[in-house]
């Protein structure tokens, strides 16, 4: 149920400007590039307590197409000028909700900040991995919690003036535990309901979102279950360089490949695997993990890891497992079956996801009342486009 994972965080870090000091008012931050000071920096968007810098949204750009390339996404070059629109537009309103920042949302957002944190970094198979993944983005530490405290002010502004208004019912939350109604079954039924109407409808069209409201139910239907998990151990043989996290020679990774087939034969006939990951893994969390990781089908791990662990038996032993990290001999200690939870221990998370669905149609007009208030005013004329969405929370 939760949104703070890492991918989110990454998307997110694409968006707004570098943290002010808590105290002072923000202001859009400008960039001393070579480029800037010889062909200047045009103002793209301006209103009362706003102004976006082209240097600001090129940044933007920049890391939001560097957040695609780490999944191996590519931004087909027609859709650009779209999504610098919309960038621009949740630059926009991060500043004016920035603006609205009081002492006590400092404080929420100091609290969102830790929890945002710790669960991002939970979700990474280990503090390595997630520094590599940070490194992919282009990002430090620093860049990257600079730019979730600015995402947590944002949220705090956000929960304050109006997600603390929003009310669900205990009688909402069981139906929605006992059926999985939500607000978009809702939409969708509504939608239906015109489609039976109107004499033009085909019996196709009715069937297709027929289908779509199923396959919603059903979805909100798992999320009422406990994830399928897998407890297991590995020893991992890195064909990294440890300090350049450079892939290593084509020599150098079939001797890691040889110490991998080692390893996995000397379990095979017999050798405590404990004592064999503790002699032989090279993964940094050792001392802490032991090499030992519980996780589900969800987690950001390697698919391949996953796939090997997930297809074996308790006390199975995989064949040397590859991934872009390295060589991985894994053996399933446990595994949890997949099962629904009780109402009492969902009901929290049930309904802060009917609350956030509410709170995600509630936010179109109120960013609109925000610019309308400031006065925005658009001066690149190709970016005066309508758009959808305007959550600066989330990716375009």
């Amino acid at each position: 149920m939760s949104r703070a994972t890492l991918l989110l965080l990454l998307f997110t870090a694409a968006l707004g400007t570098p943290l002010l000091p808590a105290a002072e008012t923000p202001s859009p931050a400008t960039r001393s590039t070579k480029f800037a000071d010889l062909f200047g920096d045009d103002t793209l968007a301006r209103g009362k307590g706003v102004e976006v810098k082209r240097s600001q949204l090129d940044d933007a750009y920049v890391a939001y197409k560097s957040n695609m390339a780490s999944r191996n996404q590519n931004l087909p070059e027609e859709q650009r000028t779209v999504r610098e629109a919309q960038l621009l537009d949740r630059l926009v309103v991060t500043q004016l909700l920035l603006a609205r920042v009081t002492d006590a949302d400092r404080a929420r957002a100091h609290d969102l900040f830790e929890k945002f944190l710790a669960e991002s970094k939970k979700s990474a198979l280990n503090e390595d991995v997630f520094l590599r993944q940070l490194h992919a983005m282009g990002m430090t530490m620093e860049k990257f919690k600079a730019r979730v405290m600015e995402q947590a002010l944002a949220e705090a502004v956000i929960e304050r003036e109006i997600k603390l208004s929003i009310v669900i019912s205990d009688t909402a939350v069981t139906n929605f535990y006992n059926t999985g109604d939500d607000l978009l079954v809702k939409t969708i039924e509504e939608d239906l309901a015109s489609l039976r109407k109107d004499p033009k409808t085909k019996p196709g069209d009715i069937t297709e979102l027929q289908q779509r409201l199923e396959a919603v139910r059903k979805s909100n239907l798992a999320r009422m279950e406990v994830a399928e998990k897998v407890r297991v151990s590995h020893v991992f043989i890195s064909t990294r360089d440890r300090k350049t996290e450079v892939e290593l020679p084509a020599e150098q990774r079939q001797l890691k490949r040889a110490l991998a087939d080692k390893a996995r034969a000397r379990a095979v006939a017999g050798e405590d695997f404990a004592k064999l990951v503790l002699e032989l893994s090279e993964d940094p969390a050792l001392p802490q993990t032991r090499g030992e990781y519980t996780f589900t089908r969800n987690d950001s791990l390697t698919t391949e890891f996953k796939a090997a662990a997930f297809s074996l038996r308790a006390g199975g032993l995989s064949e040397v497992v590859t991934t872009q990290f390295g060589y991985h001999v894994i053996k399933c200690l446990d595994k949890v079956p997949a099962k629904k939870n009780d109402l009492a221990t969902l009901a929290p998370d049930l309904k802060e996801f009917l609350i956030q669905q509410e709170l995600q149609k509630a936010l179109p007009a109120f960013f609109q009342k925000l610019k309308t208030a400031a006065a925005v005013e658009i001066l690149e004329a190709k970016y005066r486009i309508e758009l959808k969405d305007t959550d600066p929370r989330k990716a375009p």
